[in-house]
């Protein structure tokens, strides 16, 4: 199965501590209709349903083994949903992928506002999570 990412799991520590395997062969991506803001008291983001001319950018990873995919549902909170959604690469085209995104109904109580980005994370975010989250 196929997996788009676009969050925490962009960043190959978090991704090899979740899942503890490297990362498979993954292509840049992007989500169209979809949205990218930060969850409410939270460093990690949400993606949610949104107009057809928003993008989220990631990565699409082909072939998540299924006890990397075990892991990663673990890992991500309760209110995410994994779906099947469609993303565009230069490379391949569409790609038939599953994502971890927030439910329409949940997404004003959970999502602020605020557009999450990577480099913002990486730059200020990152060494507090990985302690809170990883504890090392």
């Amino acid at each position: 199965m196929n997996l788009f990412v676009y969050g925490t799991l962009l960043v190959p520590k978090i991704w090899e501590a979740v899942t503890r395997a490297p990362m498979p062969a993954s292509l840049a991506a992007e989500l169209h209709g979809y949205s990218i803001f930060r969850v409410r008291n939270a460093d990690y983001p949400g993606i949610v349903e949104s107009s057809a001319d928003t993008i989220v950018p990631g990565l699409v990873i082909f072939s998540v083994p299924d006890a990397a995919l075990k892991r990663l549902d673990a890992y991500e909170d309760s209110f995410y949903d994994r779906r099947e959604v469609i993303v565009r690469t230069k490379e391949s085209g569409e790609v038939s992928a599953h994502a971890y995104c927030i439910r329409q109904a949940d997404a004003p109580a959970l999502l602020t506002g605020e557009t999450w980005s990577l480099s913002d994370f990486e730059e200020n975010r990152l060494e507090s999570f990985w302690s809170r989250t990883f504890g090392n």
